[in-house]
């Protein structure tokens, strides 16, 4: 423990990297309020209210006995967040509570994949959690929840189901289905719905992408499955739309083993109901995978993290669909952004290295605010000698021509001395996935980090950066 300690408290001065101009504010939304929470939570969406920024949204994977997808609000721009325990859960969903002498609403043993979004006019909160069982036949569905007060309460019964199925699928050579981590997206313009997942179901089709889309609010939903033929063996899918309601959905594919080593993107016309034929846009030279024991491709102590996935942003200033992403062309790592025009899909600027440093990084997320301005976090090894993990911000003005960042954490941590519950021990697992969304004057991210004791205290961390 006392390792884990000291990797967690290694300094490296914030001024050493921090750009002056750029204004940082951390908070450990775990323990914000506190709760007694000393337990893991990863992966970590945020959402803002468009009726008031001072209202946001986290959620987690949780590992308290509720074991399924954690929420915080928060109404005063992040500085203080609603408590883990008791009640830091979306109920619906399983049939635990924190309390172990009081039942849960929901039908499933446990819950995950997070993912949040609010309504255009701010008064309803989109949570959709991922729900399953570990006895045959392994029921499993994609439900979702709503808040109609900035998520301070959430429906206790009713949640809509957006897929169901049973089975314990894999990406190859099963039977069953598994939907992974699904993503939603709310279109600004018309309050249309967009639930995408991987459907792990190990058959011909190979996980298919899976859109389903929702335009009585969240009452129903009608889904199409866009990949098919030889587009196979596919994740880490996405959704964003432009101001004309088209939508756009990226993924990566492994092409037949491995990790994701081609990105595509397909369209959707607004009006229509056929997506675009996947357009393979980018070939990954060396994607990051750490996923162990399978794979994990940068040095140091093994942890599950997201490596290499792709994440879109669409800017309404110049029409263009920007994608993010890492990848190892050299030694390390790094972060690119490509961006091609939403009318042609097929026309795609090189790679670009974000922030290039002699360090790994990785587990990038995108945003941009509605005057054009691109925010991007990520997880970076360079203010340690490549060592310990911190997170960085970058950001655009000029569409991604030149970006100027700034340090986010203070200290680094090392994730393979910390984890979740797995036994008697743990397994050193920061979340596939975090949580970054832009205002016009400041961008809001969310991630996974530590807080003593250790190992298992995984927290959800917040921060407002003021360009």
């Amino acid at each position: 423990m006392a390792v884990c300690a000291a990797a967690w408290l290694a300094v490296v001065p914030a001024a050493q990297a921090r750009t002056a101009d750029i204004k940082v504010q951390v908070t450990d939304v775990s323990q914000s309020t506190q709760s007694g929470d000393v337990l893991s939570q990863n992966e970590t969406p945020i959402a803002v209210n468009p009726a008031n920024p001072d209202n946001m949204i986290t959620g987690a994977n949780d590992w308290n006995y509720n074991d399924g997808c954690a929420v915080n609000s928060t109404f005063d721009g992040g500085k203080t967040w609603s408590p883990t325990l008791p009640d830091g859960f979306i109920p619906g969903v399983t049939k635990y509570t924190n309390d172990p002498a009081v039942p849960g609403t929901g039908a499933y043993d446990a819950g995950g994949d997070p993912t949040i979004a609010f309504s255009p006019d701010g008064r309803v909160a989109y949570f959709v959690c991922q729900a399953f069982n570990f006895t045959p036949p392994y029921e499993i569905a994609l439900l979702l929840n709503r808040s109609y007060d900035g998520g301070r309460t959430w429906q206790q019964t009713g949640l809509t189901q957006v897929s169901t199925g049973t089975g314990n699928g894999v990406s190859k050579g099963s039977n069953g289905q598994f939907p992974d981590h699904e993503n939603i997206h709310v279109d600004p313009t018309n309050g249309w719905i967009y639930v995408t997942w991987a459907q792990f179901n190990g058959s011909s089709s190979h996980s298919p992408v899976i859109v389903a889309i929702s335009r009585d609010g969240g009452d129903t939903f009608v889904q199409t499955q866009v990949t098919a033929g030889n587009v196979r063996n596919n994740q880490d899918q996405r959704v964003v739309t432009d101001p004309q309601g088209n939508a756009y959905l990226t993924f990566d594919n492994s092409v037949q083993g491995g990790k994701g080593t081609v990105i595509y993107v397909s369209r959707l016309q607004s009006g229509s109901s056929t997506w675009s034929t996947p357009y393979a846009f980018t070939t990954l030279t060396n994607p990051l995978c750490l996923f162990p024991p399978y794979c994990f491709t940068i040095s140091g102590g093994q942890f599950r993290a997201g490596g290499t996935y792709p994440a879109p942003a669409f800017n309404p200033v110049d029409g263009r669909l920007y994608v993010a992403y890492a990848d190892a062309k050299g030694s390390y790592g790094q972060l690119y952004v490509q961006s091609a025009p939403g009318t042609d899909l097929t026309s795609w600027t090189p790679p670009k290295a974000v922030s290039p440093a002699p360090a790994d990084q990785f587990s990038g997320e995108l945003s941009i605010a509605s005057n054009g301005r691109l925010d991007l976090s990520f997880y970076d090894r360079r203010y340690t000698g490549n060592a310990l993990v911190d997170v960085t911000y970058a950001t655009s003005s000029d569409g991604g021509a030149s970006w100027r960042t700034a340090r986010v954490t203070d200290h680094g941590f090392d994730p393979s001395a910390w984890g979740v519950p797995s036994g008697a021990g743990f397994r050193p697992f920061i979340g596939d996935y975090n949580g970054i969304a832009s205002t016009p004057t400041h961008a809001e991210l969310t991630w996974t980090g530590v807080a003593e004791p250790a190992p298992y205290n995984l927290d959800i961390y917040a921060a407002t950066v003021t360009p």
